[in-house]
């Protein structure tokens, strides 16, 4: 019996030796015909081949070349702490990389002026809303970088009551959004894909966030701006605590102009009068460091900003020039069912976003954000079906467009990330999409990790340029 079995097992190994050996065969032809080459690992590869071709991997990026002032070429490796995940530039130097941005807090780190504040353009969906995750990442650059006040707040949008950066309140205001179709005019928009008419007088005032003072940065600013088109002109009243009053006259024109008054506050009114006039919203900043704007739209999959007009991008850019701005989307582009020709499709539609806006924004650079995890508990690591896989599109797209991208999804903790810290930490909501406060203080670390850390590989090489 036991011979048997001895004598099963050495042919089962001779023919996994022999079929094996198969596999170096050469191929040779039999009366000019040539025989298939033999692979008994094709399986294996196809397997390994049709995953390549779902989750692209961009090529490694070319190094920042630097030359010295004689024109010689640097050497130059960035540098990125443990545990930080690595900012990745396409650009290779050019326009849309991430040069400006860091070349701008490099100048804040050596605290020299710049002359205006630093300002990011943060656009995403219901992950940022409310200021959560944008609170405390604004909070740790205007901390380390300088600046104050909580930049953009739309006109008036209900939704920015509930931030926990400032108190604001609205009257005499209708909005119009892309959200809800009826009504709106993409023609008439603003940046943040909404814009607001008015039915007589309209009032805005601000304040700190009462309930808390988990941002101090935002607890005070040194300008107000309104921004808004008024064909027929209009008039613009501020009033500052302590009493300070100014009333500015708006001359009539159909593009986008922005007001201010200057004057350190915590708290502001702005009124406006002007028939026919279209508000989109207000700004408190400083005068230097950075300004965090934050453009949410709750469902969005951010496709809708290629509609966005040119023209108004354009007066944006003049009126409020940013230096960096954030493309996060991507939760809202996936579901169970998510097939890489759906993902295909969607980086299409998101390739002409990035086009659009830097055309527009010719100067400024631009940062693709992956999704974060999204996880139901039915998938087997926690993570949703589709999620690595929209992430790999995410930054085939940035190193088509040659801009940066920032794998959001790795830097939380890779799969299986949103289960755990909502089970374990209390960081979120049950349907694992959405971080609260507390996730977002936890997320906003390790992008502001990142940021500085990018920003010292940029002072290096620029250092190294300058010997």
């Amino acid at each position: 019996m036991k011979d048997n079995i001895y004598r099963t097992l050495l042919l089962t190994l001779l023919v996994a030796l022999f079929l094996f050996l198969l596999h170096f065969l050469p191929t040779f032809k039999i009366d000019g015909t040539e025989l298939r080459e033999i692979d008994i690992l094709s399986d294996l590869a196809r397997q390994k081949k049709e995953l390549k071709e779902v989750i692209p991997s961009p090529k490694e990026p070319s190094a920042s070349v630097a030359y010295d002032k004689d024109g010689k070429a640097i050497r130059f490796r960035e540098v990125w702490p443990k545990g930080t995940e690595r900012i990745v530039d396409y650009s290779a130097g050019k326009g849309g990389g991430l040069d400006h941005f860091y070349s701008q807090l490099d100048r804040l780190a050596r605290k020299e002026a710049v002359g205006r504040p630093v300002r990011i353009a943060y656009f995403g969906d219901s992950f940022i809303e409310g200021d959560i995750l944008l609170a405390d990442l604004r909070e740790d650059l205007q901390r380390y970088y300088g600046g104050y006040g909580v930049g953009w707040i739309d006109a008036g949008n209900d939704l920015d009551q509930y931030k926990h950066t400032v108190d604001n309140r609205f009257s005499g205001l209708t909005e119009h959004m892309v959200k809800k179709p009826a009504g709106y005019d993409v023609g008439q928009a603003g940046m943040a894909e909404r814009y607001y008419t008015m039915g007589g007088q309209a009032t805005m005032s601000f304040a700190p966030f009462a309930l808390t003072h988990d941002y101090p940065h935002t607890e005070k600013w040194a300008s107000t701006w309104l921004y808004l088109r008024s064909k027929g002109g209009a008039a613009v009243s501020f009033e500052l605590d302590g009493g300070k009053k100014s009333t500015q006259h708006v001359s009539p024109s159909p593009e986008v102009q922005a007001v201010k008054m200057d004057g350190i506050t915590a708290h502001a009114t702005v009124k406006v009068n002007g028939a026919g006039t279209v508000l989109f919203g207000t700004s408190q900043e400083g005068k230097e460091g950075i300004v965090l704007d934050n453009f949410s739209m709750r469902g969005s999959s951010g496709i809708t900003l290629a509609k966005l007009p040119g023209k108004m991008l354009a007066e944006f850019a003049r009126v409020r020039p940013y230096d960096l701005i954030v493309f996060q989307f991507g939760v809202n582009a996936i579901d169970a069912q998510t097939t890489p020709e759906r993902l295909k499709k969607y980086m299409a539609d998101m390739k002409r976003v990035v086009e659009l806006f830097r055309r527009c924004f010719p100067e400024t650079s631009i940062l693709v954000v992956s999704t974060p995890d999204r996880g139901p508990k039915t998938s087997p690591d926690g993570t949703m079906k589709g999620v690595e896989m929209l992430v790999g599109y995410q930054e085939q797209l940035a190193a088509d467009c040659r801009v940066g991208f920032y794998n959001l999804f790795q830097a939380m903790g890779g799969a299986g990330t949103m289960m755990r810290i909502v089970d374990e930490q209390d960081m979120g909501t049950k349907d694992y999409v959405h971080i609260n406060y507390k996730g977002g203080k936890y997320v906003s670390q390790r992008i502001f990790k990142s940021v500085v850390a990018g920003q010292k590989n940029y002072t290096r090489r620029a250092k190294l340029m300058e010997q």
